[in-house]
């Protein structure tokens, strides 16, 4: 148990590291750190959907290196909390609009995107999704 969770603990400092990284990356470019945020977690949902996809139950019946990218890169590389906050901050600055947008686009993007991933790599294996 504890070597399974350390490679847990280690997948999310990882997916957290790379999510700075990416944040950063896309900001050294012009974008506003909340589109950071939005692609990072958009893509999160389309990779989680996909892992998903490949296993009928990721504790049950998935390898221990599929836990660990479900349960602990995706979910470093993915944060709500970051989501929220940008959408609080938006609205606080008067950016209403851009706030409201982000909110919409996440929360219908996302589980949209999880689907889509899921099935895909039910197509590719032959599996039913």
């Amino acid at each position: 148990m504890p070597t399974h969770l350390l490679m847990i603990s280690l997948g999310g400092a990882l997916g957290c590291a790379l999510r700075v990284l990416v944040r950063d990356a896309l900001m050294r470019v012009g974008a506003q750190p909340w589109w950071g945020t939005f692609v990072i977690n958009l893509l999160g949902a389309l990779v989680m959907g996909a892992v998903a996809g490949s296993a009928a139950s990721i504790e049950e019946s998935a390898g221990p290196w599929m836990v660990v990218a479900a349960t602990g890169v995706l979910t470093g590389w993915t944060t709500y909390s970051a989501f929220s906050m940008d959408v609080v901050q938006l609205w606080l600055r008067g950016e209403r609009g851009h706030a409201v947008a982000l909110w919409a686009a996440t929360l219908v993007g996302a589980p949209l995107l999880a689907i889509a991933g899921g099935a895909a790599v039910a197509s590719l294996t032959g599996a039913s999704p």
